[in-house]
């Protein structure tokens, strides 16, 4: 290998990897990602410290807690301050060319401005459903790498490349559109989904144009077909490196930001609420002379920067940060990971969440600090009762402990508010979950969905 490899990144955004067959899916939507998941160490419990996209990434690309850098909505409400160093600017001070194929500069009207820092090249786009973007996303990206590979000197390169299926509107092209579809095999009624929230699912779904609209097996396929059309695209992009001659010095991770849902906490077809459906997301780093296997360890997207600069010799910013190298866990399966990995949404609604290997508790936030009361996902009044769960007993959190074990409530609400307080002492600031207000609330969410789903009859 060189002496400082190249760096792929690969975000696919909302990919659950428990529709991975690398992660046991019983549906063959990954066959791409499951051959590079056996040459690569892919880690079972990669945790989101923060939800949705623009919190995931801001956080995975500084090594920072949400509750640092304070980006805690999408789109987002504050914009990251010049102080903090993303890791394509640290890639370029040490020497990396550095390029993206990406759109998470345009998210909120230009709100996430700061993801753009650092790359010399930035080929943006706007996310659009329906077609054929991932497979322009890969043709830019391979353009970008071609680029590096031909440009004099020795650099290395670094690349980010962002894939959005399988991001709701669902809607592969065929094959992928009815590759694994069957009919009446769905774990709910679509029709009782409906009753859930009528106004926001006849129009959620509707914006989807989908061919059995009465049939959750069928929406369910069309996010799986997602996952195997981008899983195609990802292929494409080794088979390409790989003809420039890129991919034997290539350190190659895919990840994602986020989950989604399909019932979790009755949430459908989106990804919000702080369970594992949502927040324990895909990671497989293929690293150049390391052996493959599995992590079990809990780790947390604020580990990833940290973990990369050890592995490109790139140096750490001055400021501390709150992830950590994963060197140690890659060259050994036993070593241990994080004790727990505290998580924060504040967009559809706003929650705070900690889990250590055995248990979670997610924690409400129904109010902001000047009284301003917070809606649930589907805009009605909030309880402010935590939730607990056994993930080992109950690895689906369909049963809520905190009632008959009020003990173990208490530890973990406990081990919550110290975490909280160490992460809000690295800034002078309020606390974000309780200022910002939501990023999305159910009223502005709904009257964009109806938008779309007019503008596509």
């Amino acid at each position: 290998m060189r002496r400082r490899p190249h760096i792929v990144v690969v975000g696919i955004d909302t990919l659950r990897p428990d529709h991975l067959g690398c992660y046991g899916y019983q549906h063959p939507t990954s066959p791409g990602l499951d051959g590079l998941a056996a040459q690569s160490v892919v880690f079972d419990a990669f945790c989101a410290a923060g939800i949705p996209t623009t919190p995931a990434f801001t956080t995975l690309l500084t090594g920072l807690h949400p509750l640092v850098h304070q980006v805690v909505t999408h789109p987002a409400r504050h914009r990251m301050g010049g102080r903090i160093a993303g890791l394509p600017q640290l890639a370029q001070e040490a020497g990396y060319h550095t390029a993206a194929c990406d759109n998470l500069v345009v998210q909120g009207s230009g709100r996430g401005s700061w993801f753009a820092r650092g790359f010399e090249q930035y080929s943006g786009f706007v996310y659009t459903p329906f077609g054929d973007q991932s497979a322009r996303i890969t043709d830019a990206a391979l353009s970008l790498a071609a680029d590096a590979a031909g440009a004099p000197g020795d650099d290395p390169l670094l690349l980010f490349v962002h894939y959005w299926d399988p991001h709701t509107p669902y809607g592969p092209r065929p094959p992928y559109d009815t590759l694994h579809y069957e009919p009446g095999s769905g774990p709910f009624d679509l029709a009782d989904v409906r009753a859930l929230s009528p106004d926001y699912y006849d129009a959620f779904l509707a914006d989807m144009r989908l061919a059995h609209p009465d049939d959750y097996a069928y929406v369910v396929a069309q996010y799986d077909g997602e996952i195997s059309q981008v899983d195609a695209q990802v292929t494409r992009l080794v088979d390409g490196l790989t003809g420039l001659g890129l991919w034997d010095d290539t350190v190659f991770v895919v990840l994602s930001d986020h989950g989604e849902c399909f019932g979790e906490g009755d949430f459908h077809f989106d990804h919000h609420g702080l369970y594992d459906a949502v927040t324990r997301t895909a990671l497989m780093m293929r690293v150049p002379d390391l052996a493959p296997g599995r992590r079990g360890a809990l780790v947390s997207h604020e580990d990833l920067l940290p973990t990369l600069c050890d592995l490109g010799d790139i140096p750490l910013p001055a400021y501390p940060l709150t992830g950590t190298s994963l060197l140690p866990v890659l060259a050994d399966p036993t070593a241990p990971g994080r004790e727990h990995v505290l998580t924060v949404e504040s967009t559809r609604q706003a929650s705070i969440s900690v889990r250590t290997p055995h248990h979670k508790l997610i924690q409400p936030v129904t109010a902001l600090a000047d009284g301003t009361a917070l809606p649930d996902f589907y805009g009605r009044p909030r309880r402010p009762d935590p939730l607990v769960f056994d993930l080992y007993a109950d690895p689906d959190e369909s049963r809520d402990l905190s009632a008959e074990c009020p003990a173990l409530t208490e530890r973990l609400r406990g081990l919550l508010e110290r975490e909280r307080s160490r992460l809000l002492a690295y800034h002078d600031g309020p606390d974000p979950l309780l200022t910002q207000g939501l990023g999305l609330p159910f009223d502005r969410f709904l009257s964009r969905v109806l938008a779309r789903a007019s503008a596509g009859r």
